[in-house]
């Protein structure tokens, strides 16, 4: 026969398993910023739900609830600055939760204070926080003159650095292999659309062949995908050390005068991507 303190660790754990299926579900259907906001009440209403006994260590209970939760998004989540944020709101809604229910259920004013203070912490953590965090540390301002390069069309014809002189460029380094790549084409393309008929900036995405990408893989993910970019493939990977490229996607954005101006590396829903791009390559087109 299950005893109470047995029964009270087996509630507390299987709120916790449904609460986590919530959240991944959640973080696998919308994108990170909003997600955060989403899921921020279910570890809240957990906490709640199971707050009805003081137990002799809140920590201990808090922890059983978000076993699941732990094992699940180590799992799923990219980036330890995500894993981070959201351990965080979890257990902090999950104690505020079990709080809320123990100590403030007769006080009204108290608890809608409370997680008034919460949800609005979490709203601008995911509308604000976010995007500021990354923009501050995937752009990297430059000022350097840009190598020489030479680089292949997709018809084969030379793409020399000679011939660009006095155009602002851009240049994407991508992979068939790297998800994030693939995820920022349509940003990428958004703007080079808008810019294609200014003469004076030229975009160049590029397939360097490294990760076990070869040309015809990159071929058939260019005639695949029907975006409508310039690629241009740097063969031996030349172009790509010469760059200092250590991850991908990476971004350079070269001014008139052959200087590297600004870098991007990596690509994360949660950033102002497309308005950041727009804003650094506005300045030096004008």
């Amino acid at each position: 026969m299950m005893d109470k303190r047995n029964k009270s660790i087996l509630g507390d754990v299987l709120v916790g398993m449904i609460t986590a299926g919530i959240c991944i579900f959640i973080f696998e259907k919308i994108e990170f910023s909003n997600a955060l906001i989403a899921f921020s009440p279910f570890p809240l209403i957990a906490g709640f739900i199971r707050g009805r006994t003081e137990i002799e260590n809140i920590l201990v209970k808090i922890i059983l609830m978000n076993l699941l939760f732990f094992v699940l998004i180590l799992a799923i989540m990219n980036g330890v600055f995500h894993l981070i944020l959201i351990l965080a709101i979890a257990l902090i809604g999950t104690a505020l939760g079990h709080y809320v229910r123990l100590y403030l259920s007769k006080s009204t004013v108290k608890v809608i204070g409370l997680l008034l203070l919460f949800s609005a912490t979490v709203i601008l953590i995911g509308l604000f926080g976010l995007p500021a965090y990354f923009d501050g540390t995937m752009w990297s301002k430059v000022d350097k003159e840009a190598p020489a390069f030479t680089l292949l069309t997709l018809k084969g014809d030379s793409v020399k650095s000679s011939d660009l002189q006095g155009k602002v460029l851009v240049m994407d380094f991508w992979g068939t292999w790297c998800d994030p790549c693939k995820k920022q084409f349509p940003l990428i393309e958004k703007l080079y659309k808008e810019t294609r008929k200014n003469e004076n900036v030229v975009f160049l995405i590029i397939n360097p062949l490294v990760g076990g990408d070869t040309h015809e893989k990159a071929l058939e993910y260019i005639n695949n995908s029907n975006y409508d970019l310039p690629f241009a493939f740097d063969k031996e990977g030349v172009t790509y050390e010469k760059f200092d490229v250590r991850g991908m996607p990476h971004l350079v954005i070269i001014d008139k005068d052959g200087i590297i101006k600004f870098t991007h590396t990596g690509y994360m829903e949660s950033e102002n991507f497309y308005f950041k791009i727009k804003e650094n390559l506005g300045g030096l087109i004008h």
